[in-house]
């Protein structure tokens, strides 16, 4: 709201805990907590980071601003009850590869794949100790609490549309527009992370398909915008290039 010095929110739902990330930013020390996606659901949210900038809109009103400044819209869906959103990537260096689901996670400094998701961008198997011998690692978490380590690889990710039927009738997903380019190369780490199998599963059996978690590190070379609203297919709006 333009002018106002406090803008009032509905009442949300907080988990009193110790908060690791207290001491992440000496120039803003403490952080004494974090907004989640029960807040962020409530507006249009506008990450502009190339103008150092977090704008909330009344939900429905940022597709048009995003119109006016040449945004690509991009396919999401809320994935589950867990709110993560979700959208088809794939590599921009091997045309035509399966996508995968990528988690969209504005708290993550890294972008990660499972090894399912490794195989898909043709990536050396998990196995292939001679190909991750001395790479730079990245310490994560495993599912029983244990550091992990992930080795580490190159990659350029790029997204994809939905399932459409060309003129012969054969089903392929939809390409980006020729505005679009793909991200600039991130490392990535490599490993089978909780957010995979448990943050994807259905409950009662983890999930074991590829995917990739899409951190700041690709998230924040472009401005974004996440659309609001109460049904699970979504539209998020990113700058081009």
């Amino acid at each position: 709201k333009r002018g106002a010095d406090k803008f009032p929110l509905p009442l949300l739902h907080a988990v009193v805990s110790d908060f690791p990330q207290e001491h992440i930013d000496p120039a803003h020390d403490p952080v004494e907590g974090m907004l989640g996606m029960e807040m962020l659901l409530q507006f249009d949210v506008d990450f502009d980071f190339p103008a150092g900038r977090l704008r909330l809109w009344a939900p429905g009103t940022a597709a048009e601003e995003a119109r006016t400044k040449g945004l690509v819209q991009i396919p999401a869906a809320v994935l589950n009850e867990t709110l993560l959103l979700g959208i088809r990537v794939t590599s921009a260096e091997k045309p035509g590869t399966q996508p995968m689901v990528g988690i969209l996670d504005c708290g993550s400094t890294f972008s990660a794949v499972n090894w399912a998701g490794a195989e898909l961008l043709g990536l050396p198997p998990k196995g292939d100790k001679q190909a991750y011998n001395n790479v730079p690692t990245i310490l994560g978490v495993g599912i029983d609490g244990r550091p992990l380590f992930l080795p580490t690889k190159h990659v350029k990710f790029t997204f994809c549309g939905d399932l459409t039927k060309d003129l012969g009738g054969m089903m392929q997903f939809a390409q980006p527009p020729e505005s679009w380019q793909p991200w600039d190369p991130v490392t990535v780490g490599i490993g089978d992370l909780p957010i995979f199998s448990l943050g994807l599963g259905d409950g009662t059996k983890p999930f074991q398909g590829p995917a990739a978690l899409i951190g700041l590190d690709i998230l924040s070379q472009r401005r974004i915008i996440l659309e609001a609203g109460a049904q699970r297919r979504r539209r998020i709006f990113m700058g081009p290039a």
